[in-house]
């Protein structure tokens, strides 16, 4: 029996294949986590093998073509487990959903694993092409990134659930590679999860044509711009004062 505050993983599908690599997505900036793992799961042709079970988990499932679905699941692809989260973890539970997570990934021989999220860029409008600025526990896999011509971060500091992930793969001796790719932050970011896929392909990781997560975010883009720019408008049109003579009629 589950106790109020435990976490596991339930199996819904059996898995012959069993990947050395793991990319892992959670709900940050631009959602660029969310999506990138999305798409990778359904360009990959991942099958969902399980989800994500606790009494402290929202009451609410997510809707795919009329299926309901568990909000944070697990895919497996003969290139690599997939963990797909379309909403935010309760704080109280963050720690506990990615120690079972890596303490399963170990289990079954995973032996790397990525994290894709987004970074804030305030001037996101004025960026045609996102940067990815990536950090790795492994010596061998930082001299690859920065030979394929990518940003790797040589000093910084790493919050929230990636720093766990990367502290649990460290622990259980697997390498762990974060991407964080600049994004809009307080709108969903198709392109800049384009850009994280790009540069996971580049360094060892599952690799997916993207072109049409690059279209839909420069159409978000454009529609984002023209609603800024209608909103300025009106702004500076409500603010304007007119000369009146002091008694007309």
């Amino acid at each position: 029996m589950m106790s109020a505050r435990s976490i596991r993983l339930v199996e819904v599908a059996g898995f012959d294949v069993r990947p050395s690599a793991a990319v892992i997505g959670l709900p940050d900036v631009g959602l660029v986590g969310s999506i990138s793992t999305s798409y990778l799961a359904t360009h990959l042709k991942a099958k969902e093998i399980g989800y994500f079970d606790s009494d402290l988990l929202p009451a609410l499932m997510v809707l795919h073509e009329g299926v309901p679905k568990e909000a944070t699941r697990v895919y497996a692809s003969e290139e690599a487990y997939i963990l797909v989260a379309e909403t935010p973890l309760p704080p109280a539970l963050t720690a506990s959903v990615i120690k079972s997570m890596m303490g399963w990934l170990s289990v079954r021989g995973v032996r790397e694993v990525y994290s894709l999220g987004g970074i804030v860029a305030n001037n996101r409008f004025e960026i045609d092409k996102p940067e990815s600025f990536i950090v790795t526990s492994n010596q061998a896999k930082r001299e690859s990134i920065k030979a394929a011509g990518l940003n790797a971060m040589e000093e910084g500091v790493i919050v929230g659930p990636f720093a766990l992930v990367m502290r649990e793969s460290i622990k259980l001796g697997i390498t762990s590679t974060v991407i964080l790719s600049q994004a809009f932050p307080d709108i969903p970011d198709p392109e800049a999860a384009s850009s994280a896929l790009e540069a996971l392909s580049k360094i060892g990781g599952p690799r997916v044509d993207v072109e049409a997560l690059k279209q839909m975010g420069n159409e978000i883009k454009l529609r984002t711009k023209e609603l800024a720019q209608k909103a300025k408008a009106y702004s500076e049109e409500s603010e304007k004062t007119y000369d009146l003579p002091l008694m007309y009629g």
